[in-house]
């Protein structure tokens, strides 16, 4: 049998640390079928691991689902180790439908796109941490969304924190856990995430109500008078409307305005023709209650020891249901009704009325008149010294 044989040259070359020690050198011949098992058995060298310049050590993603895009909110902590050259750490690969909208500004290290990647790049050892967001748009523009986010060499593959309105969007991919928030893990190192709007219920028509007619249910007023004649009125009306109204009064003769307040709040009438008007609203929105308080002003002169009162109150432009009203005059005389269109009744048939914090001095007499449209509540009254307590009677 024919051998084929590989001649080597071999050069053998020994030398001794003394001078006598001869060179060898030769050449061998070594067939190949014994050749081959000793090269096969040299022991191979590995190559020699490159140095790690940096280490992320902490990843962290949350994303928000928007009509058009996804919102991702990344954070990271990167360890740079000693080092005397630039250092570059990427992070994530950015797309073509990847948009940056928030970077962070660090000391000794600068944070931003390079190379179509999310790179850290400084050459200062020491721990980075910062926030990074980016949106996502999907490349079709049909109902269906579909978007990916691919990691840089130096980040491991983490999940993404998605929170999604389930009234607003159905997550297609990956399938939805039945929840607002979930977590999407990468399939071989990419997140991907499908959506698309979700169909708004049909809204029942709503019943269009007329409009409400405004109102007084009921007013409540009140005279105070002392010995000179120097009297206030003040008259609380319970307004009832769905929207801005305006509201018409008009001041009974004699009398002066001292203030007009809305819930409190004061108001300043426009005048017009001996008329004030008033811009009246309910309080908020929906509700159709208001309250208005106005406060008048009159000389009625000073008191003799009989005489004649007669008292009114402003005509008001939308319809009134009850209108009662309280007198506080003078002790030292006794009332009698002699005329108007309010009734007098007494005090133990009295329901509400203007509550006062400290009780009013003088004596107190209780009227009332029902369905007031168009006109002004008017009282007369009579009065005379009052001598049941005298010693000469």
């Amino acid at each position: 049998m024919w051998t084929s044989s590989l001649v080597l040259g071999l050069l053998l070359t020994a030398s001794a640390s003394s001078p006598f020690t001869p060179a060898v050198s030769g050449s061998a011949t070594v067939p190949l079928e014994e050749l081959l098992p000793l090269y096969a058995k040299r022991p191979e060298q590995a190559p020699p691991t490159p140095p790690t310049d940096a280490l992320v050590v902490k990843s962290q993603l949350k994303g928000r689902l928007t009509a058009n895009a996804l919102v991702v909110d990344a954070h990271f902590e990167v360890e740079v180790l000693a080092s005397e050259r630039w250092t570059q750490v990427r992070l994530l690969r950015l797309d073509a439908d990847t948009y940056l909208t928030s970077l962070p500004t660090l000391e000794n290290a600068t944070v931003g796109a390079l190379e179509d990647q999310l790179t850290l790049v400084t050459r200062e050892p020491g721990r980075y941490s910062f926030d990074v967001s980016l949106a996502l748009r999907p490349s079709s523009s049909g109902p269906e969304r579909q978007v990916q986010l691919r990691f840089g060499p130096h980040v491991t593959p983490v999940p993404l924190r998605l929170e999604a309105d389930a009234t607003a969007f159905t997550v297609t991919e990956p399938p939805a856990s039945g929840g607002e928030d979930s977590e999407v893990y990468p399939r071989q190192g990419v997140l991907r995430i499908g959506w698309r709007t979700a169909v708004a219920p049909k809204v029942a028509r709503q019943v269009v109500r007329p409009p409400l007619e405004p109102s007084i249910p009921e007013a409540h007023a009140s005279w105070v008078s002392t010995l000179e004649g120097k009297a206030s009125v003040r008259v609380r009306y319970a307004l009832r409307l769905d929207r801005e109204q305006e509201l018409e009064l008009e001041l009974p003769e004699g009398h002066r305005l001292e203030r007009v307040l809305l819930d409190s709040v004061p108001l300043v009438p426009a005048e017009k023709d001996g008329k004030l008007t008033l811009k009246v609203a309910p309080v908020r929105f929906g509700e159709t209650e208001a309250s208005l308080e106005v406060v008048l002003a009159r000389d009625l002169g000073v008191f003799h020891l009989s005489g004649r009162l007669k008292l009114a109150l402003p005509r008001v432009s939308w319809p009134v249901a009850t209108v009662q009203a309280r007198a506080h005059f003078p002790a030292v005389f006794n009332y009698r009704r002699e005329g108007g269109s309010m009734e007098q009744y007494e005090e133990t048939e009295a329901g509400g009325g203007l509550e006062t914090q400290t009780p009013l001095p003088g004596k107190v007499i209780h009227f009332r008149q029902y369905l007031v449209a168009a006109s002004a509540p008017t009282l007369e009254l009579g009065y005379s010294v009052d001598i049941s307590q005298s010693y000469f009677r």
